[in-house]
Parts: structure tokens; sequence; C-alpha cells
């Protein structure tokens, strides 16, 4: 008897240690299967437990859990229909009802992707309208990791109803259901997406560790893990807070200061490079989808035609992993900020919108919805998610699902001559005829000429297909441009049916070299250091090292007689300003003449003497100074107290002795020469790795302070030189 007792207890425990049939969380009640495929099946048991899979449909497959209790099977799957059941049985069963077979689109980006339907606009019609039992909805937790991960938490599949979808995704959500209404199937839609994330989280590392820019991103990142501190960031945050609220409580005639945020471990931060692909996408494959929608990119604006290589690599990167050349269907970027001034306004949002059109046209299977016409100055978060929703849905509806007869997307610029004086551009027009939204002039094109000069031009539409730009102040236009500022309000072009031109640009720009034609003489005394162009400034190690077009530190050897620096800029009316300032060495190092940046330990807050200025700029004094300048060279975020005791200067508008951070870390920046007793600022370079967005100038800025900051002027000009000279 006693033996009995013990192999039954022997048998109950060995029941006991049977692991149960696991799935991951795309299989539930509710589900949707792509339909008319090969779909995968996956789950966790004990090792060498048989599995078995049966479909309603009549499908049936069988796996064995490997060592590791993973079991894996494949299923034809039917045509659009249901509801079916599927029946996992191993040591124990599972059975998925209400399942159906349709369409799965997989939804992903940053916050105008993350934005709920609850706040759109008309979000409360939308609501209550929104009783789809045939699309359903999933949404994955917003979870990081450093290593790709097996499984992922979440909301499961449940069927879209007023109840649910107002927490979920709106151009997800309006997309599906664009595609619902169309093609008459049932819609799976998974929402992958997290507010303020940038591309590089999203894509796997494996696919990124040999990019020199994201390698010293990481590193970056992880050298400020090194320093985390749970007390430290609680410390910042509260920093952080103090100043939000003072600001809030005052006139708010200042900057923002940065909205308080309680940052976690940098190793841990939903921006740390494949955080999130390993999180919230790598768990998803291979669940069977038909393809993919990507609002994303406002976090890669300042690095915007690096966007196109980063696009690209992240759309392979899931393709590879699914082993399907799946559709892949972006979001180019809205208007946004304040309105246009002059004709071209370059920038991070024109440069990413270009990355977008260019992957749409060079990487196979992939599609761009238009949306210039519909954001917001004042928001980046667009209430307009309807139009979002319907225009990727017309790029699905004809290049994935074939369909035609109406506008699916919005005119795309082709190509472009330059002939007789005029620019002729060939569109795709999205399938119907180039039109004027709204009727009347046509609004937004720009044409430059050989010397520079950008002004707005009249365009017409020739034919089905074709506009045709000139100006009468250009007379050989080598450069047109269509929309090209962050926000192009009251641009025009669009299809008959109302969709709106993408912006573009055809054309280069002539070389900008003027340092030897306005000083000659300087250019045979000096020798050349560095050159660059300041409307193109870019950091890369992490933001440490500034990129020179032309680096000769190695071969200059201090000492020197003199250090030079040159800066010309051209503005939208082709008129070329510029000043020269040579001065007693303040160094000796050629590495801490350049850009000051954390690598080359340059940080100088002082006064030089001996300064020779040369310039046609508009309220800078021409001369020789003995006294009465200095320079403002550091990389790190700065105050506007005049710590340096500069005489005249202020702890507000002429804040020519700023204080800077004590620590010198990659902040803000500047590169700044000031003419303190004539209370001027010469030569002023900011952000540097701003691109067109940069803050720089010659003379007083208009504003708060004199010295260009916050100022965003890099746009207002279309070229720029800067030159750092030496005379041995």
């Amino acid at each position: 008897m006693r033996r009995l007792v013990m192999l039954l207890a022997w048998v109950v425990l060995s029941m006991g240690a049977q692991a149960d049939v696991r799935l991951p969380l795309m299989f539930s009640d509710n589900m949707v299967v792509q339909r008319e495929t090969t779909a995968t099946f996956w789950g966790w048991a004990s090792p060498g437990e048989k599995i078995s899979v049966t479909a309603s449909w009549g499908e049936q497959a069988t796996a064995t859990a490997t060592a590791d209790g993973e079991w894996k099977m494949k299923l034809k799957t039917p045509a659009a229909g249901g509801p079916f059941t599927i029946t996992i049985k191993g040591s124990n069963t599972i059975e998925l009802k209400n399942v159906l077979s349709g369409e799965v689109w997989l939804c992903s980006g940053q916050s105008n992707m993350g934005m709920t339907v609850n706040s759109v606009s008309n979000a409360q019609a939308e609501i209550a309208a929104a009783d789809h039992p045939q699309i359903r909805l999933l949404s994955v937790k917003l979870v990081t990791a450093n290593e790709p991960q097996k499984e992922c938490q979440g909301t499961p599949w449940a069927p879209c109803s007023p109840k649910n979808v107002g927490s979920f995704t709106a151009a997800g959500y309006f997309f599906g259901r664009k595609l619902h209404q169309d093609l008459k199937v049932p819609i799976g839609l998974i929402n992958s997406s997290w507010g303020g994330t940038c591309i590089e989280t999203w894509t796997s590392w494996d696919v990124q560790k040999d990019d020199p820019a994201m390698q010293a991103l990481r590193k970056n990142w992880d050298e400020r893990d090194k320093t985390y501190t749970p007390e430290g960031a609680k410390k910042q945050f509260e920093a952080e807070k103090k100043a939000w609220d003072a600001w809030n409580a005052g006139d708010k005639k200042t900057k923002a200061p940065p909205r308080p945020r309680l940052h976690p471990q940098p190793r841990k931060d939903q921006n740390y490079p494949a955080n999130l692909f390993n999180a919230m996408i790598n768990p998803l494959v291979p669940f069977a989808i038909r393809g993919a929608i990507w609002y994303q990119g406002e976090g890669n604006a300042g690095r915007g035609k690096e966007y196109r290589v980063q696009l690209e690599r992240m759309i392979v990167n899931w393709r590879t992993l699914w082993g399907n050349e799946f559709p892949f269907y972006f979001v180019q970027l809205p208007n946004f900020m304040a309105p246009w001034q002059n004709p071209v306004e370059d920038g991070g949002w024109p440069q990413i919108r270009e990355s977008f059109a260019k992957t749409a046209k060079e990487v196979p299977n992939t599609g761009m919805a238009i949306t210039i016409d519909i954001g917001e100055e004042n928001d980046i978060h667009p209430k307009n998610k309807q139009d979002v929703g319907d225009r990727l849905g017309r790029v699905a509806l004809h290049k994935t699902y074939g369909m035609k007869g109406f506008a699916w997307n919005g005119p795309v610029a082709e190509s472009c001559k330059f002939a007789g004086g005029k620019a002729m551009i060939l569109f795709n027009t999205g399938g119907a005829p180039l039109a004027v939204k709204g009727g009347g002039k046509i609004v937004g094109f720009a044409l430059t000429g050989e010397d520079g000069k950008t002004v707005a031009a009249d365009a017409a539409i020739e034919g089905k297909d074709t506009v045709v730009v000139s100006s009468p102040k250009v007379a050989e236009p080598v450069v047109v441009h269509y929309a090209w500022a962050n926000n192009p309000v009251g641009v025009n072009l669009a299809n008959a049916e109302g969709l709106p031109a993408a912006p573009f640009r055809f054309g280069e720009m002539p070389k900008f070299e003027v340092f030897s034609k306005f000083l000659p003489d300087e250019a045979k005394a000096y020798k050349l250091v560095y050159a660059f162009d300041p409307l193109a400034g870019k950091l890369t190690d992490g933001g440490t090292r500034f990129v020179y077009e032309t680096d000769n530190s190695a071969k200059v050897k201090g000492p020197f007689k003199k250090v030079a620096h040159f800066l010309a800029l051209r503005d939208a009316a082709g008129v070329v300003s510029y000043a020269f300032v040579a001065m007693d060495p303040y160094t000796s190092d050629a590495a801490q003449i350049g850009v000051p940046t954390v690598a080359s330990g340059a940080r100088f807050q002082q006064k030089v003497t001996g300064a020779i200025v040369k310039t046609n700029a508009k309220g800078v004094t021409a001369g020789e100074f003995a006294e009465g300048c200095n320079i403002e060279f550091y990389p790190c975020n700065y105050g506007p107290q005049n710590a340096a005791k500069i005489p005249g200067a202020e702890d507000g508008v002429f804040d020519f002795g700023d204080g800077m951070a004590s620590k010198n870390a990659t902040g803000y920046g500047a590169m700044q020469i000031h003419n303190w007793q004539g209370k001027h600022s010469i030569i002023c370079f900011n952000r540097f790795g701003g691109g067109h967005t940069c803050d720089v100038g010659l003379g007083n800025s208009e504003g708060k302070t004199r010295d260009w900051t916050f100022t965003s002027s890099g746009k207002n000009y279309s070229q720029g030189e800067f030159l750092v000279l030496v005379q041995p």
C-alpha cells in the first residue's frame, strides 16, 4: 500500500512538473490571422512535448517542443471570413474563439502614431461611430530591453468598439477603417509605438553596429550610464520642475525650459539604440502580417539627411526577420512651427521629408502619405489624423491591393529639366491630373540662379502632369524648390482630388567661396586651417567632434602671429555679408581654434587683443582694436550672467560674458566674437550640429539678446562659408 501511495505521488508530481502550453500575446480570442498565406504558430511547452494545432477551417499541424521548450509550426490560412476556432493541444488545451481571417497590419512609430482617437478632431463623434466588430485591435505594452526578447505584454485582441477605440492609435485606426470600408474584409491592427522616440531604437543593433555614427551615439549613452544614479536623476528632475514651474508662473516671454522628466537609467531608456526593437518588435516576429505603416521622424529631424539610410536599414531589418518583403508605408512629416518668411528655408524638417521621398522612390514596395497641408503651427501632434489614415489607406489600396479608379496619392516630382530660363518638372500625379487646390495662382515654388539669388517664382500647369517654373528675376535657374520650409503654409499644388503635392528640390547650388574675392590680401597672408559650411554643420562621435570640409590642423603648428575667423552668409535675396576678425593668438594649439568641441578641449571665455576687423556686415564696426573684443568659444551649455566680467556686458541683452557650464560636456555650444566696447557681436555660430536650423549671424541679432542664441537663423540664408586661419 505504501509503495502504491508513493507511486501515485510521483505521478502527480510528474504531472505537476509538466509545463502548460503557452502562447504569445498575438494568439488569443478575437485575433485576426493573415488571410490566404502560410502563417507561423508558436509558443512554449515542456521539452519534448507534442503539440497540435487544429483550425476549424480544416487545417491541422503538429510540432514537438525543443530542449528549451519552444515549439513552432506552419498552418495555411483561409480566405477572408470567420468566425473560426483554433485549438492548441498539449498537456493542456487552449481554444481560441471568434477568430477572423483578413488583413493584418503593424502600426509603429513615435507619438503621432501613438496619438489616440481620444485626442483627434471630432473625437467624440468618431468614438461613437467606431462600432466595427470585424476590425480587431491589439496594443503592445511600452517596455524596453537591452537584448532581443521572445515575449511581449500588452492588451490582447479585441473587436473595435466605442469602448476601446479611444485609447488606440488614431492614425492606425483610420487607416484600418479605410481598408475595411473598401476591401470589405476583416482587419487586424497591431499598435507598437512610443512617443518621443528615434528610429535607431526601433532597429536591431546587429544591423547598426558597423555604422560609426551609431557606434558613437551608443558610446555616448554608455558614458552617461556609467555616472547615472537614481538620486542624481531625481535631483535633476526636481531642478527641471522648479525651472518649469517658474517659467509657467512668469510672463513666458523667455524660451521655455525643458519639460521636467524623471530620466531612467540611460541603458534602459526608450531611445537607447535597439531597445524598442528588442522589446516591442522582435517578440512579434514572425507573426503573419500583410505589411506595416510608420509615422515617425520628428525625433530624427535634426539628422534629416541621415534618415534616408536609417529608414531603409530598418525596413530591410524588419523584412529580413519576417522573411517577407512586405509593404511598408510611411507618413511624410507635415508642416510645423512658425510659417515661412522666405521662398526657401532649409532645415531638419524639409530635409527629413526629402529622405522620406527618396525612400519611397528608391526602396521597393514602399510608399508615402503626403501631409504637408494638415499640420499645425504650434502643435507637433496635429489633430487631423483622419486624413493621415485615409491617405495611408489610399496608398495601400492601390499599391498592395491593386485597386484603381481613384487618386491614391498626391503628386510626386519625378524629374526636372532646366532649359530656356525655366524649370520643367514632370510628376507622378497619384491617379488624378495636376490642379491648384482652391484655384488661383500656384504658391510655393522658388528658383535659384547661378548667382545664388533665390526668389519666389511663377508656376503654371502644362497638360496633366507637368509644371513649368520661371521668374523674370532669374535668367538661368540652377535650383528649383517647392514647399521647402518647416511650415510652408499656403502651398497649393495638388491633384484634381485635392491630395497635396510633396515638397521637393532639384538642382545643385553653385559653390560658395568668397573669401579670396572679398579679401585677396588676407587670402595670401593667412594659412587655412579649417573650412566648413555652417549651414550644414554636423557633430559626430556622440556630439564630441565637428565634421569639417577641410581640416589642415595636423599640418599646422604653433605658435602663430595671428588667428583669424571669417564668416560669409548669402541671404535669400542673394546678398552676401561677411566679417573677418584676426586677433592675437589665444592658444598655440591648432586643434583648439576651430569649432569648440569636447574632443578639441576648446573652452575660452576671455578678452582678446590686437583685433583687426574687416567687414561689410550691417552694424559691425571695421578697424583695429588693441583692446575691446572678446571671444566665447565652448561646446557646453551656458547662462546669461556676466560671469567673465566683460566691461559693459549684461546679464540680459548684451550677454557677452556668459557663464559656462562647469562640466565641458556637449551642450548648446557657442562660437562668438564680440566687440564689447562697441556693444555688438561680430561673428556668432551657435548650436553647431543644427545644420540649416543653427543659430548663426553677423553683427547683432534682434530679440532678447544680441548673440543669435535660439534664433534658428540659419534658415534665413541660402549659403555660408566659415574659415579658420592663422598667420604663421
